[in-house]
């Protein structure tokens, strides 16, 4: 296998080093006997009619075991991949004023059906014209938006997820402004090479123009921004 240039994120690594340390501050919330642990006891104590004390005892025994381990909390629910892509994004060499976007709210950002670029303000009282955009930057003069996404498996809400980033793509279809650009960054099993040429063939291949890549081989998509922006240059 040919080992990719330039940075690369570990999505896995990076979970698993998340999980652990989400394990490792158990063990301080078994010693302080915190509120968060406390109703999670009480909730499987009264799925499962075990006492809670029995919880707490097995816990103070074994602060890192697999008790311990099913009450900690999960990496994949803290927006661990979106916040790791964006730390990555914002240091590759190419990018300049990048932003994390709102989710929601006034200032989030959205693509409506004829391409145009609309903050959350300008579709409040509306239906979403699509999911929201995550992150934002400029390359070679270019404002760059990006949706990111980083799934293991297929699965309802995985497969809406698709659709949406599909609808990105297709209403992008439809931009006649430049200026702009679209990344659909996608990584994990679930995006296996079908998925993949369905997303790339809804592709702008003129400006402005919209990709569908992996966070890691952004930086040759960028770096190539860059080499035509020079080149074009009287």
């Amino acid at each position: 296998m040919t080992r990719k240039s330039g940075p690369q994120l570990d999505f896995d690594a990076n979970e698993r080093r998340r999980n652990a340390e989400n394990l490792a501050d158990v063990a301080q919330e078994i010693a302080e006997r915190s509120d968060r642990l406390r109703t999670r006891i009480l909730h499987f104590s009264r799925q499962f009619g075990i006492a809670e004390d029995d919880f707490w005892r097995d816990l103070d025994a074994n602060p890192n075991g697999p008790l311990a381990a099913v009450l900690a909390r999960e990496a994949r629910r803290q927006n661990i991949h979106e916040h790791a892509a964006a730390e990555f994004i914002e240091a590759l060499a190419d990018v300049s004023d990048f932003r994390k976007l709102p989710a929601s709210g006034n200032n989030a950002v959205y693509i409506n059906r004829d391409g145009q670029i609309l903050s959350g303000r300008q579709v409040a009282g509306a239906a979403r014209p699509s999911k929201s955009l995550d992150f934002q930057w400029t390359t070679a003069g270019v404002t760059c938006y990006a949706a990111q996404k980083y799934t293991k498996a297929g699965g309802g809400n995985q497969d809406s997820q698709f659709n949406e980033m599909e609808l990105l793509l297709r209403s992008f279809q439809g931009r006649v402004y430049n200026g702009v650009a679209l990344f659909v960054l996608v990584d994990g099993a679930y995006y296996n090479s079908q998925r993949l040429t369905r997303l790339r063939n809804l592709t702008r291949l003129q400006s402005p123009r919209s990709y569908v890549t992996s966070v890691n081989d952004l930086h040759e998509i960028l770096s190539g921004m860059v080499r035509s922006s020079s080149s074009a240059m009287p």
